[in-house]
């Protein structure tokens, strides 16, 4: 380990690269910076990058470079200038999504409205008022693992995980959250849903949002729902200084 930085043997093909020093908030950016920075290096032996909060696997090709000079740029590259930007070259995305709360689409909202004390109405209120950022893709497929609704109650998972969870589902678990991109099993608590399409195998992002981008939400009625389903984020991409 060296400067907060832990770098270890994930196979023949991927590191680990796992940051330790300072808080979960400077933890998160060292991961930012060393994705923004091998994204703007475009490395033929680098293969992929999937990060997380603190760290960040990386594949690569053994034919075309050394793990361990690979190991010696990684480890320059996080290093380097901690005070520069999280994703060098991008501002933030901002998206409002529509959500529908409560009922059959939204079957926790009134579990977890208990376990923050207040309304259901109350728990709508409070999180269609915030702007969450999204702190890296998550499962299922690219879903945007978000900042929760605060750190003063955790929200548990489900003893039962669902089987399967409707694509589009707004969930709360721990202190974070999440919209579940596609169908899939699940546990977290849903308070909700929303009818907009995230991820596209027929647009040339296959989603618009990344990490660093922020999300929000405005409530919906059942009226509302077909107004805005089959549209993609990109159609609820907003401006903010």
């Amino acid at each position: 380990m060296e400067g907060g930085v832990h770098i270890t043997s994930q196979g023949d093909a991927a590191v680990r690269v796992r940051f330790t020093a300072g808080d979960t908030e400077e933890r998160w950016r060292g991961v930012r910076r060393l994705v923004a920075r091998l994204d703007d290096l475009r490395l033929p032996a680098i293969s992929g990058v999937a990060a997380t909060y603190d760290s960040a696997l990386v594949e690569f090709d053994s034919l075309s470079i050394r793990p361990e000079d690979l190991e010696s740029l990684l480890r320059y590259v996080s290093t380097q200038d901690s005070s520069a930007p999280s994703t060098p070259g991008r501002k933030p995305r901002y998206f409002r999504v529509p959500v529908r709360y409560g009922g059959e689409l939204g079957p926790d909202l009134g579990l977890v409205a208990d376990l923050f004390e207040v309304t259901e109405d109350d728990l709508i209120a409070r999180h269609s008022a915030g702007w969450y950022l999204v702190r890296c893709f998550g499962a299922p497929a690219a879903s945007p693992m978000m900042d929760g609704l605060g750190d003063d109650v955790s929200v548990p998972r489900r003893a039962d995980p669902r089987v399967r969870v409707p694509g589009g589902s707004v969930a709360l678990a721990g202190a974070q959250s999440l919209i579940y991109s596609v169908n899939a099993p699940g546990g977290w608590q849903l308070i909700g849903r929303t009818p907009v399409e995230l991820v596209s195998a027929h647009h040339d992002e296959v989603c618009a949002y990344h990490p660093g981008d922020f999300v929000s939400y405005f409530p919906i009625t059942d009226e509302e729902w077909d107004t805005y389903e089959g549209l993609t984020m990109e159609d609820f991409r907003v401006e903010r200084d």
